[in-house]
């Protein structure tokens, strides 16, 4: 079990460090075509800390771990608001800007309801797929027409200047070297997490809510860490809201269309819709002076604290 446990530690490891990798690499290459810089960070932040999830679904949908692929996509959405938020809102209370409460948080709900609506017959196939992928080029026109209306100021903070100075082949590496990095890694993660949820009597579904969720909202949480510590909790909240509609709209979708995910009929009647109630609870948080205080994040990291508990009395 410890092997293993070292194992899934080390894949981890790289799994970070190669999306971090993939996307500094892409990000000053498409700075180099021209690309606006606001709509590459609106996108490429958001992309970058869902790439974790996205290999590993895809990872788990080509070896026939399909419940591993959901449970991680449902589990990392509740870790993006429960844990990550509440960590973040520990740090630095959060001002909740009133376009994330007109747009993305209803954006994330319709998705959440949505997903649980196409899982409802107990499977996602190509169709199901298919519209949530379409659902995620929906969100991207409206990213790309919002960037047009952003303050220069919003633009600087999404992704930091880049002088161009070094060669092209370097963002190139880096790319190739991120995407090496995240095959070797999920391989590692996934088969990890199949050898211990044996180990410890949990299904594969279970280790995905939990143990592989934690570890690819990682990124998000070192992401929305760092912004809430300097203070920009606007770019704290709305890189989890951006990550928790990637991994629904894109992850998801791009899971189902290689191979139909089967939906448990708990995810059905308990995960989806506490994902769902995870995202409803910050209109209240947020009530009044539009902020998440700390007292906030305390109950988010309590709520999130009870979730895995809950998942630990299940699989005893």
């Amino acid at each position: 079990m410890w092997i293993q446990l070292l194992i899934f530690a080390i894949g981890l490891a790289l799994l970070v460090y190669g999306a971090e990798s993939f996307v500094k690499g892409a990000s000053t290459l498409a700075i180099r075509m021209g690309v606006s810089r606001l709509v590459i960070g609106m996108t490429l932040v958001g992309f970058g800390t869902s790439l974790p999830e996205l290999s590993i679904n895809l990872t788990a949908a080509i070896n026939g771990r399909l419940d591993l692929a959901v449970g991680n996509v449902v589990g990392s959405n509740i870790a993006n608001v429960g844990l990550i938020l509440g960590v973040a809102a520990l740090l630095t209370p959060l001002a909740i800007h009133i376009r994330l409460l007109k747009l993305e948080i209803p954006l994330l709900l319709l998705a959440s309801a949505g997903l649980w609506l196409l899982g409802f017959n107990g499977t996602l196939g190509w169709i199901e797929g298919a519209m949530l992928l379409i659902g995620f080029i929906g969100l991207m026109m409206v990213i790309g027409y919002d960037s047009k209306t952003e303050p220069q100021l919003i633009e600087a903070e999404l992704i930091q200047a880049d002088s161009s100075t070094h060669p092209l082949t370097q963002d190139i590496f880096r790319i190739l070297l991120g995407f090496v990095l995240l095959l070797a890694a999920s391989q590692m993660m996934v088969g990890s997490a199949v050898e211990l949820a044996r180990a410890w009597g949990m299904t594969e579904l279970m280790i995905g809510l939990t143990i592989v969720a934690i570890g690819t909202s990682l990124p998000e949480l070192a992401a929305s860490g760092m912004a809430a510590w300097r203070g920009d909790s606007d770019i704290a909240v709305g890189n989890v809201l951006g990550s928790c509609l990637f991994n629904i709209l894109l992850v998801l979708g791009a899971t189902a269309i290689i191979e139909p995910l089967p939906v448990a009929a708990s995810l059905i009647w308990r995960e989806i819709p506490l994902m769902f109630l995870f995202a409803v609870a910050l209109y209240p948080l947020a009530f009044g002076d539009r902020r998440i205080s700390r007292s906030g994040g305390v109950l988010l990291l309590c709520a999130y604290a009870a979730f895995l508990a809950w998942q630990v009395y299940l699989a005893g």
